[in-house]
């Protein structure tokens, strides 16, 4: 029988009152970010030994790594010349003896008692003639070989650690904290669920994954726990979308669309078949009881943007007005510009709305909202600021999705009907990993480029080649074209010795490129100074860019044909991927060099090969995810998003699948979790996952 949630878990008791830890070492426990017994239980190994396998002392040769079951023959303990003390005990079975060396260790001498056995694991050597290991792990029995062994003799797990804390010791205390709460582990998953797919109880799956009976009971251990991350995860995305956006009536913007069609014609190009694909989806979705909720990735250039546009003018076309929503106000002043030019004798009543405006224009357009005398407003966080009212909102665009959660969405809206939601991203998710995260929303790929657009050629650079990349760069500037060059760093820092922005600035206008206007652009200039900046980047008044990654998202400069990254070992593929798609824009293709560091790795290097290699995103996407983790994707780890300890989206696409479909099936059936046989579920949820998740602004 499944074991019930209590309030008084012993799981979420300190971790510091667990045998062999205390005050002292719970300060270096903290840096892992233990600080409870479930911390503490769910710090997972990231390997493990097989020392399970026991072999006769006779047969280990030299160089070879081995366990074997000995008997405590003799102890030496001496001093050497410098005052180092050196253990030897030797031990022994029928095959043979092994002398087991320990330097600066006197202590264990009492513990190595004429005729204890020992099971020990080491690389043998030869020393004199002998048989040696040095520094050996090992286990003294007192009686049978049993489950006792912790060391070795086993499948023995590694720990990441933290300066004070060692291997043995984390290995003692973390069988402690299980000994002390196996038995009282609350179950959380239903009982269906763990029948259904073969998983261990919790409890079970604990003392699995950290010491294991077999590689097979570890590998159902490992799949309950990955199963158990994603299925809570999306437990909380479909509370927080029926909690935050459920139970308000969607407007009817179901066909046709004359504005819509008006737009399209108006278009100095045609639509490539993937945006018409994705732009029937769209009109679709608006004639769905649920209504329109829809993830849009598409690459750099990939035309997003007319999308987003085309799906407002639906709104605006039924009455109701539009908002786009993005990260930036560079950003949000490129689209106003853009868009407007869009729209231009199609009467449409167009706003900007940033944070830099003046309260009085702030407030002429906050007015416009809340009569409905705007049709269409583009702006930042500015949009969900306290005061903001639409007069009715059908339809809002948020760009670059992963910057706004599904919270700050629902401010969008007012408390009447709820307005259809499109968020995009040029940053490429892979489709298990969006379902993961992003699980509330539909997704559609922009998969196809517009016709004209070349590839950038990418090339990898050492650091003492950078003279030759100037002057190609110089001769690119001689025939009319811009070039960025990119920084980490704003400026020098005394724990780094990369180049920063601002030194290059000084140096390229006093040496390498005197003789071309140079702009300087970085995120701590106020708006009114980027704009400036970038007006004249745009203008051609400036041909080189000194910049940092300010201009990721947003910067839209046709005649830039040109990036220089400095220290691109430093940026994740996706965020180069972004910085990549700067250049190159107008169809006569463009070429980014990668500078590398003085001190870059052959990690780092084979990583931009790849980058060099393929200009397809979503490849990229997935090998940042397997080298970078999940919350890395963007180059940042997100406000609030889980830190996965064993889930991997991508691998283990087949559990995200099942996790969503087990979700569904519960909440479809159990909407409440208020059955007796989801009791564990939803104690778990609403008592400790839900509450540890509050700040998070997922989906």
């Amino acid at each position: 029988m499944q074991q019930p949630f209590r309030p008084k878990d012993p799981l979420r008791e300190g971790s510091q009152f667990v045998k062999g830890v205390g005050p002292s070492r719970q300060k270096l426990l903290s840096r892992l970010g233990i600080e409870t017994v479930e911390d503490l239980v769910s710090h997972f190994p990231r390997a493990y030994y097989d020392r399970s396998n026991l072999l006769p002392i006779g047969d280990i040769g030299p160089g070879a790594d081995a366990t074997f079951l000995a008997t405590t023959l003799a102890v030496s303990l001496r001093t050497a010349r410098r005052g180092q003390s050196i253990l030897t005990v030797a031990v022994g079975d029928e095959t043979g003896i092994v002398h087991l060396t320990f330097f600066n260790q006197p202590y264990l001498e009492k513990q190595f008692k004429q005729g204890t056995r020992i099971i020990a694991t080491g690389r043998m050597r030869y020393y004199k003639g002998q048989k040696q290991i040095v520094a050996p792990d090992y286990e003294l029995l007192s009686g049978e070989l049993d489950e006792s062994l912790i060391h070795t003799g086993r499948i023995v797990p590694v720990y990441p650690l933290t300066a004070g804390i060692s291997q043995r010791m984390m290995r003692r205390i973390i069988k402690s904290a299980l000994e002390k709460t196996m038995e009282s582990i609350a179950e959380n998953l239903p009982a269906r669920v763990l029948a259904s797919k073969d998983f261990p109880s919790r409890g079970r799956a604990f003392v699995e994954i950290h010491y294991p009976e077999s590689w097979e009971s570890l590998k159902r251990a490992v799949r309950r726990f990955k199963f158990e991350e994603v299925f809570f995860l999306h437990l909380l995305i479909k509370d927080r979308r029926i909690r935050v956006l459920g139970g308000r009536p969607r407007p009817d913007l179901s066909g046709p669309h004359p504005l819509l069609e008006r737009f399209l014609e108006s278009l100095p190009f045609e639509l490539t078949a993937a945006q018409e694909r994705v732009l029937g989806e769209i009109r679709s979705d608006v004639g769905r009881e649920n209504g329109l909720g829809r993830l849009v990735q598409g690459d750099v250039g990939s035309g997003k943007t007319v999308i987003g546009v085309a799906a407002m003018m639906m709104a605006i076309g039924k009455g109701f007005q539009a908002a786009m929503m993005v990260p930036t106000e560079i950003l949000a002043q490129q689209h106003f510009e853009k868009i407007s030019r869009y729209l231009e004798g199609l009467s449409v009543s167009v706003e900007l709305l940033i944070g830099s405006m003046s309260g009085r224009e702030k407030g002429r357009v906050h007015e416009a909202l809340r009569e409905g005398s705007v049709d269409l407003v583009i702006g930042t966080h500015a949009l969900i600021q306290e005061g903001i009212a639409f007069h009715q909102l059908g339809l809002a665009v948020i760009d670059e999705q992963h910057r706004f959660g599904v919270r700050q969405r629902a401010k969008l809206g007012d408390s009447g009907l709820l307005p259809h939601f499109i968020v995009m991203t040029a940053t490429p998710i892979p489709r298990s990993l969006a379902q993961t995260v992003y699980g509330d929303l539909d997704l559609s790929i922009i998969d196809e480029l517009p016709f004209g657009r070349r590839n950038v050629r990418t090339e990898i650079v050492e650091a003492e080649e950078r003279d030759r990349v100037y002057a190609e760069v110089r001769d690119i500037l001689h025939a009319g074209r811009q070039a960025f060059f990119l920084y980490p760093l704003i400026e020098e820092s005394e724990k780094s010795d990369l180049l920063a922005a601002t030194e290059a600035f000084e140096r390229f206008q006093a040496d390498e490129f005197g003789r071309f206007p140079i702009g300087l652009l970085h995120g701590r200039m106020s708006f009114e100074e980027k704009s400036k900046v970038v007006q004249m980047f745009r203008n051609g008044e400036i041909g080189v860019l000194v910049t940092t990654t300010v201009i990721e998202v947003g910067v839209d400069i046709p005649n830039a044909s040109v990036l220089v990254v400095n220290n691109p070992e430093r940026f994740g593929l996706a965020q180069l991927h972004q910085l990549r798609g700067r250049v190159g824009r107008r169809g006569s293709g463009g070429v980014c060099y990668l500078i590398l560091g003085e001190s870059s790795h052959h990690v780092a290097s084979a990583r931009l090969r790849l980058f060099a290699e393929t200009d397809d995103g979503f490849r990229l996407a997935e090998e940042d995810l397997r080298l970078r983790g999940p919350g890395e994707i963007w180059g940042f780890r997100q406000s609030g998003m889980p830190a996965f300890r064993l889930i991997n989206p991508v691998s283990d696409s087949d559990i995200v699948q099942q996790s969503w479909r087990e979700t569904d099936r519960l909440l479809k059936t159990d909407p409440g979790l208020n059955y007796s046989e989801n009791k564990v579920v939803s104690d778990y949820f609403r008592m400790y996952y839900k509450p540890r998740m509050a700040v998070a602004d997922i989906g």
